[in-house]
């Protein structure tokens, strides 16, 4: 698939961003959430953004972002902000309005109740994110997969990222499901919890956009 986007997040450092740069992520995600272990700071981000912000689309993700933090991420030169919190619709309206954002909006799916939400984002984010539910509080990155057979029948004006538990052992079955192009990994690239592993980044993009 030549249209396949692949998003690698939770990186936290230059070595590693470069590295999945070179290997062919579209998307490279940077979460600003202090009870990730994953989390980075706008300081270190800020240096990490100048080597690769033209090569690659760096993507700042967020749970409930404040309007200090929002403010920070404009001024380092973000353009993708990923909303992985509980905001509301009048939330993102506000976020739209007042800045220059184009928006990822997280979702965790556990029934096709949960689809229901999608619709009234529709007019105000460029892309959904569909993941795995929250578990003991944490917002994505817990490395388990949700029952894909509940977006069988969702149709949405919207590309979506695919996100949850992917790995290089199932990417191809979540390709094959042809719903979407726009595939997210974290866990699935580390040899332990928050720590990328340069190999694991490399054999997933490769099997992903070259089945190999």
């Amino acid at each position: 698939m030549s249209d396949l986007q692949i998003k690698i997040c939770g990186v936290k450092d230059k070595e590693i961003a470069k590295h999945a740069v070179d290997a062919g992520a579209n998307f490279i995600g940077f979460i600003f959430y202090e009870k990730s272990h994953r989390n980075i700071t706008v300081e270190n981000c800020e240096q990490i953004l100048s080597d690769i912000k033209d090569l690659t689309i760096p993507v700042a993700v967020t749970v409930n972002p404040d309007d200090k933090l929002l403010d920070d991420l404009s001024r380092i030169g973000f353009h993708y902000i990923q909303l992985h919190g509980q905001e509301t619709l009048e939330i993102v309206k506000r976020i739209k309005l007042n800045y220059d954002f184009k928006i990822i909006k997280a979702f965790g799916i556990s029934s096709t109740k949960d689809l229901d939400e999608l619709i009234k984002y529709e007019p105000v984010v460029e892309y959904f994110l569909l993941d795995s539910p929250p578990q003991a509080n944490v917002q994505g990155g817990t490395g388990h997969r949700f029952d894909w057979n509940i977006i069988e029948n969702l149709y949405t004006s919207k590309n979506f990222f695919l996100s949850g538990g992917l790995n290089k052992d199932n990417i191809i079955s979540a390709i094959n499901l042809k719903k979407t192009s726009f595939f997210d990994v974290s866990s699935g690239v580390e040899d332990s919890e928050g720590i990328k592993d340069k190999q694991l980044i490399t054999e997933f993009i490769d099997k992903a956009k070259n089945n190999i």
